[in-house]
């Protein structure tokens, strides 16, 4: 498995792994469950994390960097 999203939004990172389900890509989402309760507050400093299936990675990525893009563009 590949980390292809890191995040310290929890909900960023439900977002990226539902547009790569999407795409027929399979993810999981690793996070610290304080996330749910504060997402200031994570053991692990990185915060959420969406990995997917090695020979994935590639495709994934692409998806990630759209996501990254049209956050950037929000703001």
């Amino acid at each position: 498995m590949k980390t292809v999203f890191v995040s310290a939004f929890l909900e960023d990172a439900i977002v990226v792994k539902t547009m790569l389900e999407s795409a027929g890509i399979p993810a999981e989402l690793l996070s610290d469950q304080m996330l749910d309760i504060n997402p200031f507050y994570s053991i692990e400093p990185k915060g959420a994390k969406v990995v997917v299936p090695d020979d994935a990675e590639t495709d994934a990525e692409a998806i990630v960097a759209n996501f990254k893009e049209h956050k950037k563009t929000e703001a």
